[in-house]
């Protein structure tokens, strides 16, 4: 089994802050090693939820039926 749990991660490059990854290599300037390493995890993250996604779907959780206002509140016109 192996758990991959929820990951919060903000990379960014110091010289040039205001990059994307989803932008592309288009939007790196000057080939800058940092921007380039931030595309490839970028790339390597979307690879990961695809296979994960191909593989099979998530287990969800069980969803529990909803509970109707008629129960909490009584009619006034009855």
């Amino acid at each position: 089994m192996l758990k991959i749990g929820t990951l919060r991660w903000k990379g960014r490059c110091g010289r040039h802050p205001m990059y994307d990854p989803a932008e592309g290599e288009g939007a790196i300037r000057g080939g800058c090693t940092r921007c380039q390493a931030l595309l490839e995890i970028h790339r390597q993250h979307l690879r990961l939820v695809e296979m994960m996604r191909a593989f099979g779907p998530a287990r969800e959780k069980p969803v529990k039926p909803a509970r109707l206002l008629d129960e909490f509140q009584p009619s006034l016109f009855d």
